[in-house]
């Protein structure tokens, strides 16, 4: 009795090895989370460019792809990855994502821009811009030198729309959503970066200037801005150089209460207006207008300058009509 007893004991024994010992062995098959993309920084920009892709579950990627073209991994994160934007991206909108042994990622867009044609040979550097202050969606001049070919304006990373660009100034708007308070403006070119400071008013109390820059037609090579005559915005007499007054604020002692600058060049061997801008300002009054000289024939009857006030922010233009120095004139309407 007690014999078969421990036979059974035995047989029990083994039937617990035979069931429980090989489970003790095995070990459960890890799961890799697919991968999942967040934020692409910046969202645009030239091939070579370097690129900052955010997420979750993105490290030890495998590749990370513009469309279908891999770019080269520069340094990986479980929560970034640095890469650059790859040779033979296509330029306009893509698709990057990455790929880990988890699987493919969400993508997100980007915008691979072809490099710009005129290309100042410095880097770039910014004195001011014009208003100093202004509600988001509403436009600036950004003052500085070797701005062409300007490739990002950002105001705290956020990506600003660029109208116009040339050597010295560039006209665009503040971005949306960003809150009152001070802000840092970034322009970067092929040759660099520069950096300003501008204070942000605010969300706009009545939505989005109605107008901006976008207005501006870029003159073309015989265009002559001629300042000596009555515009619709001052008498102006130019002085020396491209210094003008405006010879209605006459004190009777040649003291000009309006007086300002310009300048204005078309660039033939680049092919572009590489320089036009204006700024005059009211010593009483403390409010300078600032802008560009705008017109869509090389023989226009009416000149025209597109200007921003440094007090309201808002857009506004002014006018010569050369035919009323003479009606004879044979022109452009």
């Amino acid at each position: 009795m007690k014999q078969l007893l421990r036979i059974n004991q035995l047989y029990l024994l083994l039937l617990i090895i035979l069931f429980t010992g090989p489970q003790c062995g095995k070990s459960k098959k890890e799961v890799i989370p697919v991968p999942s993309l967040s934020s692409v920084s910046p969202v645009k920009g030239i091939v070579g460019e370097p690129v900052t892709v955010s997420g979750q579950n993105i490290g030890n990627a495998d590749k990370v792809t513009f469309n279908s073209i891999a770019s080269t991994i520069v340094s990986n994160t479980s929560t970034t990855i640095t890469t650059v934007v790859p040779a033979g991206a296509t330029v306009g909108a893509n698709k990057v994502a990455v790929t880990t042994s988890g699987g493919k990622s969400n993508e997100l867009s980007f915008e691979v821009v072809k490099e710009p044609d005129n290309v100042d040979p410095q880097p770039p550097t910014l004195s001011k811009i014009i208003p100093a202050a202004n509600f988001t969606e509403y436009p600036v001049l950004i003052y500085g030198d070797n701005l062409s070919g300007a490739i990002h304006v950002t105001f705290n990373d956020k990506e600003a729309v660029v109208y116009t660009n040339n050597k010295k100034v560039i006209t665009a708007t503040v971005p949306k959503d960003l809150s009152a308070g001070a802000v840092t403006v970034k322009v970067t070119t092929v040759k660099g970066t520069s950096t300003i400071n501008f204070q942000v008013s605010g969300a706009p109390p009545a939505g989005p200037a109605s107008v901006n820059f976008s207005i501006i037609a870029i003159p073309p090579p015989a265009y002559v801005p001629t300042i000596s005559n009555n515009w619709s915005c001052g008498l102006f007499s130019q002085q020396d150089g491209n210094n003008f007054v405006d010879l209605n604020t006459d004190d009777g002692t040649f003291n000009y209460d309006v007086t300002g600058t310009y300048e204005y060049h078309f660039n033939t061997v680049k092919d572009y207006n590489d320089l036009n801008y204006i700024e005059f300002t009211n010593k009483k009054t403390g409010e300078t207008f600032a802008g560009q000289f705008s017109s869509s024939s090389a023989n226009p009857c009416v000149l025209k300058m597109v200007l921003i006030s440094s007090k309201t922010g808002t857009i506004s233009t002014c006018t010569f009509d050369r035919r009323s120095n003479d009606s004879n004139l044979q022109c452009d309407q």
